[in-house]
């Protein structure tokens, strides 16, 4: 394959490893088949500009971010609180409330 190819799928995993996806999750998020994933991390896929960047939208990436010849980190050092607030950005503000009063309750602290 190419290198590039190869090199954007290196990329990709990263990214989806440093927020703690699994293959499986970013798949569902991006709206790809799992395997057909995997084939594009490992460099054995050709994929499109468009499967790209349904990838880049699911990493909550822009192209720039992407490409950027920065180091790849997690935004947050917990991993789980950046699933937490990537899965709330889909829902309504009236379920995350309801998923924070149930967070205050489980933890049994009041909040601030």
């Amino acid at each position: 394959m190419d290198d590039l190819q190869v090199q954007i799928g290196i990329k990709i995993r990263e990214f989806r490893t440093a927020l703690g996806y699994s293959i499986e999750e970013l798949s569902h998020k991006a709206g790809l088949n799992p395997s057909h994933l995997g084939k594009i991390e490992r460099g054995e896929r050709n994929f499109t500009i468009g499967s790209l960047e349904k990838i880049l939208n699911a990493l909550h990436l822009t192209p720039v971010e992407f490409f950027s010849e920065s180091k790849i980190s997690c935004p947050t050092e917990n991993y789980l609180i950046t699933k937490t607030l990537s899965y709330l950005q889909s829902m309504t503000v009236e379920e995350q409330e309801h998923i924070y009063k149930t967070a205050v309750l489980l933890s049994e602290r009041q909040p601030k």
